[in-house]
């Protein structure tokens, strides 16, 4: 692409994303910066168009960016916008309002990504099945029942009650949390699930019983391969941009955002191994979902990950939103990492 083309991609690209219409030669003739006459920023326009990164949607009509043209712009020519002081002041205080409580933290920041977005803002709980145990604690609630409470070095907890099919003294329950907490020190909770058994093996005889008890119910007590909520905010955003005025189109995105498996796809379908993406259209790989793009990031609460995005059409304006998700991600890691 040569640099007029590069110039006229990106001034139609963020006149679109202002009005939402379909921008023609006159109006990027008047962005005084590129000095082009309307006659040479028409043959750009059609040079552009031949090279697939904007279209005319209608005869007569100016041009809109198709997902190539988003896409080498997003790549190769946005700058990454400044968050203003008061709307990183806003998410901090937002978030430091919060309890404590894991949720309610989670919740508040996804009604905060779709405020200052004004699109969907989207959150998924994390990966626990990522976490490393950190101690297993026994409790004995009868003769016949005890309670096992598993943490996570990130400080999610998980409690299960099992039943005792003979006595066991307070002494063997004792011996068998220690030996289990020395065992299963700093290994991930996957690889605890599936090899327990093997973990366990040779444990001291007066132990035996117990210990099958717990390898019976390992999948049970270390299974978190489910993944958490998905917290979601701001439909009546999205219902005002002018892409979804069209009924039909509304409707298939509200569905698609609504179907807790598609959003848990999508985003980790987006993200694998990076810490920030950008989706735009058929690139989510959704097709209800083809006329939105997704700006989405990691957040951290020790080890294991989470994700947290917005959700708007293709013409959002991606250089401040993409600022606005990676803070928010950064202010929710620190925050959750400290309580």
């Amino acid at each position: 692409m040569t640099n007029r083309e590069r110039l006229v991609l990106e001034s139609i690209i963020k006149k679109y994303i202002t009005t939402a219409t379909p921008v023609a030669s006159s109006q990027v003739a008047n962005f005084g910066y590129l000095r082009l006459s309307p006659a040479t920023i028409r043959n750009i326009m059609a040079s552009l168009e031949e090279k697939g990164y904007i279209h005319q949607p209608h005869t007569s009509a100016g041009r809109v960016p198709t997902t190539a043209g988003y896409r080498f712009y997003v790549d190769r020519l946005m700058k990454r916008g400044r968050l203003t002081a008061a709307e990183r002041d806003s998410i901090r205080e937002a978030l430091q309002r919060t309890p404590g409580d894991w949720e309610v933290m989670l919740r508040e920041a996804t009604r905060i990504l779709a405020h200052l977005s004004r699109q969907l803002g989207v959150i998924v709980s994390p990966h626990l099945e990522e976490g490393i145990f950190h101690r297993l604690d026994i409790t004995r609630l009868s003769s016949e029942r005890i309670l096992l409470i598993l943490s996570i070095k990130s400080g999610l907890v998980k409690t299960i009650m099992l039943e005792l099919r003979s006595s066991v003294s307070d002494r063997q329950l004792r011996m068998v949390e220690q030996i289990l907490n020395e065992r299963l020190h700093g290994l991930r909770l996957e690889q605890i699930r599936r090899d327990f058994a093997a973990i366990v093996r040779n444990v001291p005889r007066e132990h035996s019983q117990i210990i099958h008890l717990f390898i019976r119910n390992a999948t049970r007590l270390f299974d978190f391969r489910q993944v958490g909520e998905v917290f979601v905010s701001g439909t009546q955003h999205i219902l005002k941009q002018p892409e979804f005025l069209d009924p039909r189109k509304v409707t298939t995105v509200v569905e698609a955002v609504e179907d807790r498996n598609v959003i848990l796809q999508i985003l980790d379908r987006s993200l694998q191994q990076e810490k920030m993406t950008i989706r735009i259209g058929e690139e989510i790989g959704e097709a209800k979902m083809s006329d939105c793009s997704i700006i989405a990031a990691r957040y951290r609460i020790g080890e294991v990950a989470g994700t947290l995005g917005i959700i708007g059409p293709t013409r959002m304006n991606y250089s401040h939103l993409t600022s606005l998700v990676d803070y928010t991600a950064r202010i929710l890691s620190d925050l959750m990492g400290q309580n």
